[in-house]
């Protein structure tokens, strides 16, 4: 269970509300809409793409998420893409559905089906196209990642932080090493506003899985060494971020909170499980820092107005 940790009221209400209003990534397989519709209506969901379902099944399901009153973000991964022809195919069809808002990343397919290698290439190739989309976000990596070196993220990060209009972390588990991360890449000149990506609430050992899968061995052996912290990753049947929200809602309150976003929960489509853990951990927030829950202005946020972009 969350427990408290002084912050000022300023910060905790930034906190409060960025943790009422987040981000949820659905995976575009059977039954994505139903878990979806658990959610209220407006909330912003993203839907990511893969090798095995296409950027199809992605827009598609972006588009009915739209049609049911929902905030849709496709992903749409660079690899996946054959050339400049299918790229402006694809920019006309999120024009016209109405999707001003994209999640450009590299993707897991193992080679490039055309010229882009990663998002950057994307980036750089969308950037004198047109219809852009109003609203392009990017993902960013706080530990290392398992196939690409820290220079070459580093370098293709700079890149994006001129071509896109926010980024989204990669789910790591030690919270030191997200906010040291923030911290270093502000310094560097990062002006994209940062959500920081959550793990939504699941079976423990189905995300120790999923961690090794994406690479995050680093941040789980630094939960393994933490006490309290083994037993319940390995022990209990059920992981919930507690730890993580404990030690990251101060951080709006830091010289480094401007830059922050939000919160981008992974929720695996376990959907009902994390929004109830969402709504309850935001309540208990509210009522120990004395703030008062502001229903259109985490609306707002939950559609990406509060921060300007």
């Amino acid at each position: 269970m969350w427990q408290a940790t002084a912050v000022t009221t300023n910060g905790a209400a930034r906190g409060c509300e960025a943790l009422a209003a987040p981000r949820y990534e659905l995976i575009p397989i059977g039954g994505m809409m139903e878990q979806a519709r658990l959610l209220p209506t407006g909330s912003t969901i993203t839907v990511t793409c893969s090798p095995k379902h296409g950027i199809d099944t992605s827009l598609r399901l972006a588009e009915s998420l739209i049609a049911e009153g929902y905030h849709a973000v496709p992903h749409v991964a660079a690899r996946l893409i054959h050339g400049n022809a299918e790229l402006q195919t694809i920019l006309d069809r999120l024009a016209r559905s109405g999707l001003h808002e994209v999640f450009v990343v590299g993707g897991d397919a193992p080679a490039p089906a055309g010229p882009y290698r990663g998002g950057r290439e994307l980036l750089e190739t969308m950037a004198a196209m047109s219809p852009r989309p109003e609203i392009i976000g990017v993902p960013a990596y706080p530990e290392a990642h398992a196939s690409i070196s820290s220079a070459d993220m580093q370098g293709a990060l700079d890149v994006k932080n001129e071509l896109a209009d926010y980024a989204v972390t990669q789910i790591c588990f030690d919270a030191q090493v997200i906010l040291l991360w923030l911290a270093a890449q502000q310094r560097r000149g990062l002006r994209l506003p940062v959500y920081i990506g959550l793990p939504g609430v699941i079976d423990r050992m189905k995300l120790m899985g999923l961690a090794m899968r994406i690479g995050l061995g680093a941040s789980t052996r630094v939960l393994r060494r933490q006490s309290g912290l083994a037993s319940r990753l390995f022990g209990g049947s059920t992981y919930r971020p507690d730890e993580l929200i404990q030690a990251l809602v101060p951080a709006f309150d830091t010289p480094e909170g401007p830059g922050l976003a939000g919160f981008h929960m992974n929720t695996f489509n376990q959907v009902e499980d994390t929004l109830a853990w969402v709504q309850r951990t935001a309540e208990d927030l509210c009522q120990w820092h004395g703030v008062t829950k502001n229903t259109e202005l985490r609306a707002a946020t939950a559609r990406n107005t509060s921060a300007g972009y």
